[in-house]
């Protein structure tokens, strides 16, 4: 869980670039889960919280396409309201990026880590090879769905073919890599395994006092903020699925922000990626111009509260902890029923 050599080895290299981060060059191991703030850990460790991050990303989180890929933007769609990018978008596909590139200052990351300039660093390309790969084994080993929506599928770009001409390539047309004359080697995946699956740090907690939502938000995120939120009473035949919505988290596109959102966590310094408590980030990479944006955050968590032992709560902690000095404000948290 390197920089592979290739990419490292000589500097004369076209694979080489000087614009990475020099603390995370080999053998630094990779941090999926990446801030700015984050403290080394032991190789060993971090390799562990790097497959309990996959495990959480890929089987808990990533229920469907649009979980996995994010919510649909067709043309005439306003973008600055968007309703959430999707979860290996976020973590790893994000992470990876500001981890590998380098860090001027907190709110200025270059090639790998701004999304104007990632594609100046050669890794980028292997990188979002694995993040199709990803997609790959979401579709045959977790038995995942395509998307199906016309608009998605006759949607196309042009790319030149090997005589320099133009060709458009629509997206129907590469669904299947063995079409394109290619496929993933054929290796273990330890994040599959169910020991890789995060475990509550304690169960059943009593829950501290802490205020409604409503009594909070909006509000900036510059501090740790902690809510009681109240859990929906369901009714009917309706889905059953709970879950938890950031509402309208507004920021610049243009910085580098990250938050980490916590379920009944009441020490998030002792809650890590092993730990059932953390549900996960929210994450931009900085774009190379400025731009107000709204957007909402969701996560799944009725098998979160089930392995809490907190199924019969009415309501949870929900902890909200900035990992950017960027600002980012939050227009309200609440838990709905999965439509």
């Amino acid at each position: 869980m390197q920089i592979p050599p290739m990419y490292n080895s000589v500097v004369t290299s076209p694979l080489y670039d000087c614009l990475r981060n020099p603390d995370h060059l080999p053998p630094s191991v990779i941090n999926l889960d990446w801030s700015n703030d984050d403290v080394t850990v032991d190789p060993e460790v971090q390799i562990k919280y790097n497959l309990y991050t996959m495990h959480r990303q890929m089987i808990k989180q990533s229920k469907s396409p649009t979980e996995f890929f994010g919510n649909p933007y067709r043309a005439g769609d306003d973008i600055t309201t968007l309703n959430g990018a999707g979860e290996i978008e976020q973590t790893p596909h994000n992470n990876v990026h500001s981890w590998t590139g380098t860090v001027v200052d907190p709110s200025n990351l270059i090639n790998m880590g701004a999304f104007y300039s990632a594609a100046r660093d050669p890794i980028f390309y292997a990188h979002h090879a694995n993040v199709d790969r990803m997609w790959t084994i979401w579709l045959n080993q977790l038995k995942g769905n395509n998307f199906t929506d016309p608009d998605w599928l006759n949607a196309y770009f042009i790319f030149y073919n090997e005589e320099a001409k133009p060709v458009r390539v629509r997206i129907q047309d590469c669904l299947d890599t063995t079409k394109l004359g290619y496929t993933y080697e054929d290796v273990p995946i330890l994040w599959l395994d169910a020991s890789t699956r995060p475990q509550p740090r304690a169960k059943a907690k009593t829950l501290p006092s802490a205020p409604d939502p409503a009594q909070v938000f909006p509000t900036t995120l510059d501090k740790p903020i902690n809510v009681i939120v109240q859990r929906p009473k369901k009714s009917g035949s309706g889905s059953s699925e709970e879950i938890l919505v950031i509402e309208g988290i507004e920021y610049d596109k243009g910085n580098y922000v990250k938050f980490n959102v916590y379920i009944n966590e009441d020490d998030v310094n002792a809650s890590h990626p092993d730990n059932t408590e953390y549900l996960g980030s929210f994450s931009n990479l900085p774009h190379g111009h400025r731009m107000s944006y709204k957007t909402n955050k969701r996560f799944r968590i009725s098998e979160v509260l089930e392995e809490l032992g907190a199924r019969d709560y009415d309501r949870v902690l929900v902890t909200l902890v900035p990992k950017s000095v960027n600002p980012v404000k939050i227009n309200g948290v609440k838990i709905v029923f999965d439509s």
